[in-house]
């Protein structure tokens, strides 16, 4: 890893954004959430398909709020409490308030983040993503965690975060979009088993526990807008956890998760289970 001082020169040696076909023919999860948060980087197939989702599920944005925040609090602790300074955010979705890098150095200025996502608009807006404290780094790769193995091999990953020390991945709303199929624990395994003893992993991910019925009808729309959609149970989402020790309270529903303020009256108005752990 290279020293803080270097952070510019590395940014310049950024490899050349290629052109790409940007796809907006097609709903993307990213643009969902971007239309649910009230972004303004969305298409009319993702506002078609995130309607439908609403249709189903009249608290989708709701959750799509709830999902940001939880993003918002596990940062804070991690940068805070935990005193992590490198992290790493798996469907980072299009800049928006709130992205991991302007949490964590509010808390920490030297925080080093690196954001992966696989759509290209994202990649158009990563630009939004730079902008960094002078003692901290921020840095994109355009790739896809149907890859992980891909991720970790990136160079630009090796010049912003050190894996020999403790590193905070983020893999919030993201799971459910490979299919059982494709073994999604496997793929997050081969993160976290590249991590530092000392890291974390933060997750959440829609349950089918919450709502049976609606849940099925959203992933019906999905499969209608060619999308993978998986919700899981509570005990599907612990595995993901494996063997780290979870922090307090455990796998809970997002919106209960160290909520600020007064607590929620109703913590499972929001069909998401969310966690983290830290590796021993």
């Amino acid at each position: 890893m290279t020293d803080g001082t270097s952070w510019m020169r590395d940014r310049l040696e950024e490899p050349a954004v290629e052109s790409v076909d940007l796809r907006i023919d097609l709903p993307h999860s990213a643009r969902m959430y971007d239309f649910w948060l009230g972004g303004k980087t969305n298409f009319p197939p993702d506002r078609a398909l995130g309607e439908a989702f609403e249709q189903a599920i009249p608290s989708i944005k709701v959750m799509a709020r709830e999902n940001r925040r939880f993003l918002g609090r596990a940062v804070r602790y991690l940068a805070g409490e935990a005193g992590i300074r490198q992290f790493l955010d798996i469907g980072t979705g299009i800049p928006t308030e709130g992205n991991t890098h302007e949490v964590a150095q509010a808390t920490a200025p030297d925080s080093r983040v690196v954001y992966v996502d696989n759509d290209p608009i994202v990649l158009a807006h990563a630009r939004a993503l730079m902008d960094s404290t002078g003692s901290g780094r921020t840095a994109y790769l355009h790739a896809d965690l149907m890859e992980p193995e891909k991720i970790l091999a990136d160079p630009t990953l090796a010049r912003t975060l050190d894996l020999d020390q403790p590193v905070g991945l983020t893999l919030v709303a993201v799971l459910m979009l490979i299919a059982d199929r494709d073994d999604p624990w496997a793929k997050a395994r081969v993160l976290m088993d590249a991590l530092a003893p000392g890291s974390y992993v933060a997750i959440t991910h829609p349950g089918t526990d919450f709502n049976p019925t609606a849940m099925a009808a959203v992933v019906e729309a999905a499969a209608k807008g060619n999308m993978t959609l998986v919700p899981r149970t509570r005990d599907e989402v612990a595995r993901f956890f494996g063997d780290w020790e979870l922090v307090d309270p455990g796998v809970v529903p997002v919106m209960g998760w160290r909520p600020e303020g007064d607590v929620p009256a109703d913590p499972s108005a929001a069909y998401y289970w969310s966690g983290v752990a830290r590796k021993r």
